[in-house]
């Protein structure tokens, strides 16, 4: 089952850097004059979003090839990595939702999952230690 959540999370890591990377799907209007100043940013986040995501299912598509501990290292370590990339976006959000911007609550809810997902494979992990990634 926690492999599972783990295609899920970096399928879905990749799919949130392609919307950003795209500008599909989020509004920084909430940001007003400095509208556009964002965008550097955006582009690395979703760069780095994508390239975890991919790094994440490689390691799991490997993980009968490789050493069962070196897999769980990198799967933990992507997964942290994953976690740290969340804070500052959905830090934006609810900035954003703070000021009142109703265009911010989707960017929100999308890192929320994300980092719900995080949550659930990590308890998941805590309530079978027995069982390995």
């Amino acid at each position: 089952m926690k492999k599972w959540l783990i295609v899920i999370l970096s399928v879905a890591s990749i799919v949130v850097g392609i919307l950003y990377a795209g500008q599909i799907g989020f509004s920084y209007s909430f940001l007003g004059v400095e509208s556009g100043s964002e965008r550097n940013a955006v582009r690395y986040w979703s760069q780095v979003s994508m390239g975890l995501g991919f790094i994440m299912l490689v390691t799991l598509l490997l993980r009968h090839k490789m050493n069962a501990r070196v897999n769980d290292v990198i799967l933990v370590f992507g997964l942290c990595l994953l976690f740290i990339i969340q804070l500052p976006p959905i830090s934006l959000w609810l900035l954003g939702m703070i000021v009142g911007s109703h265009a911010a609550i989707g960017g929100f809810a999308v890192h929320g999952l994300l980092i719900a997902l995080l949550v659930r494979i990590i308890t998941f992990g805590r309530s079978n230690e027995s069982s390995a990634v």
